[in-house]
């Protein structure tokens, strides 16, 4: 099969032909249809994970089951699914056993097996999630990171009919944020530092959009303040700010890897108004299932940007240089 292959970090990703896999028990074989490109592939390149190289990346695949491992039941050979991040646990510690495999210290990944930049991925089958009838895989590629993540982010926050929501950081993960906030009917507005975004956001469904400098805290304070805020920025400073902008009771989920240093927060601007930071990545099973029904009504609709696999390290230098508006995914032939 033709993969997408890591050599050597801070190099060039070499296309090459290796040996098709097969899979164990309790395992898939998945011919990849499309792979999405996410910032965390950045870290990857970067050796950030300290992987053993070489390696193919690649953690937003969708494509179809050509073979089962002994003991598979589940599934079928011809299922169109994706494959999430976290693909299964030990199955014996306090977290499995309590139906968490997901948060397993000892979490099998694509960086166990192999990602889905190739012709053909390993999976277990635990980690496969059916993909909705009518659903294009370039659509539902990202849905099974960014999407995912920013789903449960939006649960995480237990919204109530008729709170506010703001989205701080309208990039790949962000604009995911702002139509599913919307499409459960929770006013949304999208809080921006570019004016030049206004239309686009709205027609992506924003009830307003709110302009904002350095200090998003007291724009969204004098726009009335928030409920939630779901934050995916990168900026330390924008999330520190934000806090400020959140009404008695309200909730900042962050769910960015933020690079310029760690989140600070006045202890009296969370005590004087039960104001709340949580934390939030991919979370319970049901959000994903959620997310991709939601895309496949229609009602959110990623924005994408799509290239041959050929093209993976023009694409990934785009990623790094911010040229992508608003996700990236690799088409597999």
């Amino acid at each position: 099969m033709r993969a997408a292959v890591i050599t050597k970090y801070n190099a060039a990703w070499e296309l090459k032909t290796v040996p098709d896999p097969h899979p164990s028990a309790g395992q898939v074989l998945i011919k990849i249809r499309a792979s999405g490109m996410c910032g965390t592939d950045l870290h990857v390149h970067h050796g950030l994970f300290g992987l053993p190289l070489p390696i193919v990346a690649g953690h937003e695949p969708v494509g179809e089951i050509v073979e089962l491992g002994h003991g598979v039941t589940d599934l079928e050979v011809g299922d169109r699914v994706g494959v999430h991040w976290n693909q299964k646990g030990c199955g014996r510690c306090p977290t499995c056993q309590a139906g968490d495999q997901g948060h397993c210290a000892q979490v099998q990944t694509w960086m166990n097996i192999g990602g889905g930049n190739s012709e053909l991925m390993l999976a277990w089958a635990s980690g496969c999630t059916l993909l909705p009838e009518g659903l294009d895989y370039e659509s539902a590629a990202p849905i099974f990171c960014a999407g995912y993540t920013v789903m449960s982010g939006l649960r995480n926050a237990t919204p109530k009919p008729g709170e506010r929501v703001a989205v701080l950081g309208l990039g790949g993960l962000g604009h995911l944020a702002l139509q599913f906030s919307r499409a459960v009917g929770l006013e949304t507005w999208a809080v921006t530092g570019q004016a030049d975004k206004v239309k686009e956001l709205k027609t992506m469904g924003a009830s307003e959009v709110l302009v904002a400098g350095d200090d998003p805290g007291k724009a969204m304070t004098d726009a009335g303040g928030f409920d939630i805020i779901l934050s995916t920025t990168n900026a330390s400073k924008q999330v520190s700010s934000a806090v400020g902008g959140l009404r008695l009771n309200g909730r900042l989920i962050s769910m960015g890897v933020t690079t310029d240093g760690p989140i600070t927060v006045d202890a009296m601007t969370l005590m004087l108004g039960q104001r709340q930071i949580r934390g939030s990545s991919q979370d319970e099973r049901g959000d994903l299932v959620e997310a991709l029904a939601l895309v496949a009504a229609g009602k959110v609709k990623p924005v994408l940007e799509t290239y041959p696999i050929t093209k993976v390290n023009e694409v990934r230098e785009r990623l790094a240089q911010g040229k992508v508006r608003y996700r990236a995914v690799l088409l597999h032939a």
